[in-house]
């Protein structure tokens, strides 16, 4: 077995929106320095254009001609190397379509190559610094721990049911087999919104079992089943819906799950009942905290998750970009 130090650097998908504005960050970092340094100038204004004509066309090309490649870049062997190239490609361009004499110079595409190596060596600093594996064994645990009264609760509903009903026993076993599987899977591997939405169904139906026909659950799936996801977000919003609403709950508790596209982006809800004088606090704290840690190391600024309580019911959205399982 290989060393985990090992294995390739991967570039960054330059299509991510955080990543866009931390490129974007360099060149007008850059551009407010030379204008301070301007204003020692005698004509400050004209010297900070020509700094921003040097700099603003050639980073805007480059971005987007990083995204345009982004998939075929990730699949190169030496990709630092083709961002660096493409760089200096475009800042060179730029420079000679926008001088007034058309000659074309090296040092302004020396330095976009330079600092383009840099930009990438940061950025793979802060994914190390995201994702080591002390923070993947921190994922683990928290995807690895069911509480343990749910566990004692789901056993003692399949002994009720092992000899009026041994098959729906068998079922509820099955169903709690499959969640401890899911939840030791690595925690860096995609899962996919139907099976996101199979292990749901499964806990719930666990919960159904345990809270009888009080628990009602309306799904409302208006979205593409193979959207990409990070792994265990349905099951853990139930679980919650269930402890912090649906259990406390005299009556009849009903929990709304809906999965829709909305400006290309994948709005997953949850809406179940919030009793009177209850907090969020507790287990449903620290679940929530988990989601959102793991929605910044698959999708950082383009995902996003809200949560509001009204009427007496509450709400639990997350938005993130709509990607297909291509695998």
């Amino acid at each position: 077995m290989a060393p985990a130090d090992a294995r390739p650097s991967t570039l960054p998908d330059f299509r991510n929106q955080g990543i866009m504005l931390r490129v974007l960050l360099l060149p007008l970092l850059l551009l407010f320095a030379s204008g301070l340094q301007a204003l020692a100038s005698p004509d400050p204004w004209w010297r900070w254009l020509q700094t921003a004509m040097a700099l603003l066309p050639g980073s805007l090309l480059t971005l987007a001609a990083l995204a345009w490649l982004s998939p075929w870049l990730a699949r190169r062997s030496r990709g630092p190397l083709w961002v660096a190239g493409l760089t200096g490609l475009c800042f060179g361009l730029c420079q000679w379509r926008l001088s007034l004499d058309g000659r074309l110079g090296w040092p302004t595409p020396a330095l976009a190559m330079l600092a383009a190596l840099l930009l990438l060596h940061y950025l793979a600093l802060r994914q190390r610094a995201l994702s080591p594996a002390l923070a993947e064994a921190r994922l683990t645990a928290l995807q690895a721990r069911i509480r343990p009264h749910f566990l004692f609760n789901s056993l003692n509903a399949a002994i009720a049911l092992i000899r009026a009903q041994p098959q729906k026993a068998e079922t509820v076993l099955e169903d709690l087999a499959e969640l401890f599987r899911a939840q030791m899977a690595e925690p860096d591997r995609a899962s996919t919104l139907a099976r996101e939405i199979e292990l749901a169904k499964m806990y719930l139906a666990i919960e159904t079992e345990r809270l009888g026909p009080r628990l009602k659950v309306v799904w409302r799936i208006d979205a593409p089943l193979d959207a990409l996801l990070p792994p265990l977000i349905l099951q853990p919003l139930a679980e919650n819906a269930v402890c912090h609403g649906a259990e406390r709950m005299p009556g009849e508790a009903e929990i709304v799950i809906a999965a829709r596209l909305k400006a290309g982006l994948l709005e997953l809800t949850l809406d179940n009942p919030a009793p009177p004088g209850a907090g969020r606090e507790g287990g449903s704290g620290m679940a929530l905290s988990n989601l959102r840690e793991r929605l910044a190391l698959f999708f950082d600024a383009e995902a996003s998750m809200e949560t509001a309580e009204e009427y007496g019911r509450h709400l639990t959205r997350v938005r993130l970009p709509y990607r297909r399982d291509t695998r």
